[in-house]
């Protein structure tokens, strides 16, 4: 007989720790902690590793299909991927908010040149009238 890929209460815990975290990113969601845009990432991991826990055939399937003799393998490949598109995620989001706060530095330096230039020229103005 062989054995299962993956015990059966070793499915349970992990289907219940899986739903766990997706509930608590919804729920993050729908405090507005955590954008939709950023929450899809994690949306779309999480329900991929229920599946793969519900159904550990489709794993040995996956394994098999990429030539790869050790299903866990497989899966540590995957979580790799994950991973890095997690942090390239990460990092796009990050570049584009040091890129607006450059921006916004720039402005606000510009309307503070502006507004001191705006002062010095009232003070001058107010100098002449008395």
């Amino acid at each position: 007989m062989r054995h299962p890929l993956l015990p059966l209460e070793l499915q349970i815990l992990a289907c219940a720790v899986l739903a766990a975290f997706l509930a608590w990113v919804l729920r993050l969601v729908r405090a507005q902690r955590l954008s939709l845009r950023d929450s899809l990432l994690w949306l779309l991991s999480t329900g991929a590793a229920l599946v793969l826990t519900l159904f550990p055939g489709l794993l040995q399937a996956l394994a098999r299909a990429l030539a790869i003799e050790v299903p866990s393998n497989a899966l540590f490949a995957a979580a790799i991927l994950y991973l890095m598109l997690n942090v390239l995620s990460l990092t796009i989001a990050l570049s584009g908010s040091a890129s607006r706060a450059r921006r916004l530095a720039q402005e606000c330096a510009l309307l503070r040149a502006e507004v001191e230039r705006l002062r010095a020229d009232f003070a001058g103005l107010t100098a002449l009238k008395q």
